[in-house]
C-alpha cells in the first residue's frame, strides 16, 4: 500500500517533459529546413526559367532581319527631322528614293498587304485620293520588306482589290519598301504606320491605320498645303 500511495520521484517527472521540449524542437527544425528548401527551389526555378526565356531580339518572329537597328541609316524618324533617304521600287518597276519626294508633301505610308487595318486604311485612302490630290499631297504606299515575315498579296493583287478604281489616281503610288528603308521607317514593326512630308522632305506628322486616323491626317494635310 505504501508503494501504491508513494509520489513518483522527481527525476521520474521530469523526463516527459524534457521529451516534448525535444520533440517541439524536432518540430521547428524540421519546418525550418522544409521552409529553406522552398526558398531554395523557388530562387532555382527562376533562375532556370530566366535563362530559358528569349531574348528581345528574338521575340517577333514577324521583325525583319536587325529590325530596331535602322540598318545604319541614322536615328528613328522624328517630326521635325529631315525624312531619311532610302529606296522602293513602285510596281511599275521604278526604283525610286524618298528625296525624289521633295518638291511637293507627300504621305509616305509603310503597310503589311495582311494586316486588316491596312486594307480598311486603303480603302479609306480611296475615299479622299481626290482631296489628297487638291491639296498637293502625293500619296506613296509601299508593302514593307518581305511584308513583315508573313504571307500577304503582292503589293499590286493588294491595291486593285482595296484602291479600286482609284489605283489609276497618277497621285497615288503603290511599290515595295526596300530592307534598309523598312529598318528605317519602321524599326517597332508596326503593321502600319506612315508619315507626312513636306515640300522640303521634313516630317510633319506620324500615325498609322488611315482608317482610324483620317480626320487627324486630313487636318494635317490642309496645314501643309497652306504653308
Amino acid at each position: 500500500m505504501s508503494r501504491v500511495g508513494s509520489k513518483v520521484p522527481p527525476a521520474r517527472q521530469r523526463r516527459p517533459v524534457k521529451r516534448r521540449r525535444s520533440s517541439t524542437r524536432s518540430r521547428w527544425a524540421l519546418a525550418l529546413t522544409l521552409v529553406a528548401a522552398v526558398i531554395v527551389g523557388g530562387l532555382i526555378a527562376l533562375r532556370l526559367l530566366g535563362q530559358a526565356s528569349p531574348s528581345p531580339s528574338n521575340t517577333s518572329a514577324q521583325a525583319p532581319a536587325s529590325a530596331g537597328s535602322n540598318g545604319g541609316a541614322g536615328a528613328e524618324p522624328t517630326v521635325g527631322s529631315v525624312a531619311p533617304d532610302g529606296t522602293f521600287r513602285t510596281v511599275t518597276g521604278d526604283q525610286l528614293a524618298v528625296s525624289s519626294l521633295r518638291g511637293h508633301p507627300a504621305l509616305l505610308w509603310f503597310v503589311s498587304t495582311w494586316c486588316s487595318s491596312c486594307q480598311a486604311g486603303t480603302q479609306a485612302m480611296a475615299s479622299e485620293i481626290n482631296t489628297f490630290r487638291n491639296a498637293g499631297v502625293r500619296v506613296v504606299e509601299l508593302e514593307l520588306y518581305n511584308d513583315l515575315g508573313q504571307a500577304g498579296p503582292g503589293i499590286d493583287s493588294f491595291a486593285r482589290t482595296y484602291a479600286g478604281n482609284a489605283i489609276t489616281n497618277p497621285d497615288w503610288t503603290f511599290g515595295q519598301a526596300s530592307q534598309t528603308l523598312t529598318q528605317t521607317y519602321d524599326a517597332q514593326s508596326y503593321l502600319d504606320i506612315y508619315y507626312l512630308l513636306d515640300s522640303m522632305g521634313r516630317i510633319v506628322y506620324i500615325n498609322g491605320s488611315p482608317g482610324e486616323s483620317m480626320p487627324q491626317l486630313l487636318s494635317q494635310i490642309h496645314k501643309v498645303a497652306h504653308e
